[in-house]
């Protein structure tokens, strides 16, 4: 298996979901969304809730980046479109492929370790990294 195959495997094990109080995932949404900016990743709205990437060129270009969805009591991660991640496309969005995984995995991380800092005995939190 190729390194590019390997990372594309590994984005799409990132799934990431809470479910607790709605009032508590609108608490916690603010930190998730610092955790990305912190790793590089820039949010824009959506209808389900963000999409968090490097530049507006990788989501334009189809290249992976993470989706938050917020539905109620229920907040989840994801990478969307993991085995879309190709070395030329992203250099014509001026990143390696290498560099956007890495902002994905690391941003990914951090907000599963903030779901966990903050997740209480009676609620459900389900984390799946590579």
């Amino acid at each position: 298996m190729s390194g590019i195959e390997e990372m594309r495997d590994g984005l799409a094990r990132i799934h990431i979901t809470l479910k607790a109080s709605p009032e508590r995932v609108e608490e916690i949404t603010e930190e998730i969304l610092e955790a990305g900016r912190s790793a590089g990743l820039n949010p824009e709205k959506r209808a389900e809730g963000y999409a968090l990437m490097p530049s507006r060129e990788v989501a334009v270009m189809g290249l992976p980046h993470l989706r938050v969805a917020i539905m109620g009591e229920i907040l989840t991660i994801w990478v969307r479109a993991p085995y879309s991640l190709d070395e030329e496309r992203c250099e014509d969005a001026g990143i390696s492929a290498g560099e956007l995984y890495e902002m994905l995995l690391a941003a990914a991380v951090k907000m599963a370790e903030i779901l966990r800092k903050h997740s209480a005995k009676d609620e459900f939190l389900q984390v799946s990294l590579p």
